[in-house]
């Protein structure tokens, strides 16, 4: 059986996002997954043929003011076409995030 194939899709405006993204993929492949960290600050540059390919989809974002941050923001929007045509149905999903203050 081959191995859950899992992308992380995070966005990292200082780092701290990026060390949690690698600490996800090291808990995915000691479980006997398949991680690859997928950073979505820039959306032109996004492989969204590995998205649509993953089993499943962990998200990760810094919370700024009580939201993600804008880039991923932008990510999301950018993702709408994924969403409408149903690219992602039946794939599992998952989230992180961190701050600095209990708001964000």
């Amino acid at each position: 059986m081959p191995k859950p194939s899992i992308v992380i899709a995070y966005h990292s405006g200082y780092g701290h996002t990026e060390v949690q993204a690698k600490a996800v993929a090291e808990g995915v492949s000691e479980a006997g997954g398949a991680a690859e960290l997928l950073s979505v600050a820039n959306v032109e540059a996004i492989d969204w043929e590995l998205l649509a390919k993953a089993d499943a989809i962990i998200f990760g974002s810094p919370t700024y003011m009580g939201s993600v941050s804008g880039p991923f923001k932008t990510f999301m929007d950018a993702s709408s076409k994924a969403w409408f045509t149903q690219d992602w149905k039946d794939k599992l999903a998952a989230g992180f995030t961190n701050s600095a203050r209990q708001s964000g």
